[in-house]
């Protein structure tokens, strides 16, 4: 699977833009703010129909203009199909292939899977649980289209008993049955969840590892842990038990929405111990390990986007994360630089059908294919 083409109109910072890309290397290049990371999350929306970024469509279109679309080609072994993306201010978004409409969005996620790894995924290890859940559930939803099914009806039913858990507190009222019923539904599909999370992490894990080890040089001892209710009670039981929790709070306090995944190094948790290296090793280690186990369960490569993928990362381990994107298959990969001598070094070295674009204030500079000496 690779991108082939891509248009933008009306795109955050482009008017209107075209691009052509290689099968394997394409660069974007660029000062900060040129809009190198918009051609990324243009990619993002052709792939999951939403950006990366932000979570409203409003913010994708450029400013002053009423509509924004994005169309590109694919192939996919001898296979060729078109997607678009469409949203214009008052009207629902439109994701479509080959000229088809999706009813559903989610209906296209798993067609072409999709990695990205930008500045602000720090997230995944500093933040809260609510970041590492949805990683887990971004990399299994472009697996198992039944998992993603089971997800939104389970956060539906979730909504549905928090909701009337405020009713309850306002009308000072209970209805025993209606909560029952919300129980066994949550029971119901977060079990699936649960299972399907456990398999996939287990495979996924031992790639974790396998990668921080290669881009650290086994420095340090690592480890991602999965924790959830469903190893400890069983969901019902705890439902029934943190009823009165739930009353007074109005909201659902147990359940596979308070998973987490924690990450640990030499016996100590990342989050608090580890340096920014060490935690930008780790997520680069977490992304890569994504992609791989993509690549295997959904027996197509994703496309992988990797925005100032340098930030942070020592000249060695830069060039360590360059020959891992670069091995034979590995994948079609997307790099943003603002002119680092690495990307240089590279691009002057490196053999093969490549593509650089210099990028500035939304306008493309170049066709992709000039001497490396004039982009830099």
């Amino acid at each position: 699977m690779y991108l082939k083409s891509i248009a933008l109109k009306q795109f955050k910072n482009y008017n209107s833009a075209d691009f052509e890309f290689s099968s394997s290397f394409n660069f974007l290049i660029g000062e900060n703010g040129s809009g190198k990371t918009n051609v990324l999350d243009a990619i993002h929306y052709l792939a999951l129909g939403k950006s990366y970024f932000h979570s409203t469509d409003q913010q994708a279109i450029q400013h002053g203009t009423e509509f924004f679309r994005v169309a590109a080609n694919f192939r996919k072994e001898s296979e060729e199909f078109k997607v678009t993306c469409v949203y214009q201010l008052g009207n629902k978004k439109e994701l479509a292939i080959n000229g088809s409409v999706y009813s559903k969005l989610m209906d296209h996620v798993g067609l072409i899977p999709v990695v990205m790894i930008a500045p602000d995924d720090h997230s995944i290890i500093d933040e809260g649980s609510e970041e590492r859940r949805r990683f887990i559930d971004n990399t299994i939803s472009q697996i198992d289209h039944l998992y993603l099914e089971d997800l939104v009806s389970y956060n539906k039913v979730l909504q549905q008993r928090n909701a009337s858990l405020k009713q309850f507190a306002y009308r000072k009222a209970f209805d025993a049955t209606l909560i029952e019923s919300f129980n066994v539904s949550l029971a119901s599909f977060g079990k699936k969840i649960f299972e399907k999370r456990d398999y996939f992490l287990g495979a996924m894990v031992p790639l974790i590892i396998k990668y921080y080890n290669i881009i650290s040089r086994e420095k340090e001892t690592i480890a991602a842990v999965y924790h959830s209710i469903f190893q400890r009670d069983d969901y019902l039981t705890a439902l029934k038990a943190s009823l009165e929790k739930d009353l007074q709070l109005e909201r659902t306090t147990e359940g596979i929405h308070r998973d987490d995944l924690n990450f640990i190094m030499d016996d100590v948790p990342v989050k608090r111990f580890g340096s920014q290296g060490q935690k930008k090793c780790f997520l680069l280690a977490l992304k890569l390990a994504q992609r791989e186990l993509i690549a295997t369960e959904n027996s197509v490569t994703p496309i992988v986007l990797l925005d100032d993928l340098f930030d942070k990362l020592d000249e060695k381990r830069a060039h360590q994360i360059l020959e891992l994107v670069s091995a034979p298959d590995f994948s079609q990969v997307f790099i943003t630089d603002t002119k680092t001598p690495i990307i240089k070094d590279f691009l002057a070295t490196t053999q093969g059908d490549l593509r650089c674009y210099s990028i500035s204030s939304g306008v493309v500079l170049n066709n992709g294919r000039i001497p490396i000496s004039d982009t830099f």
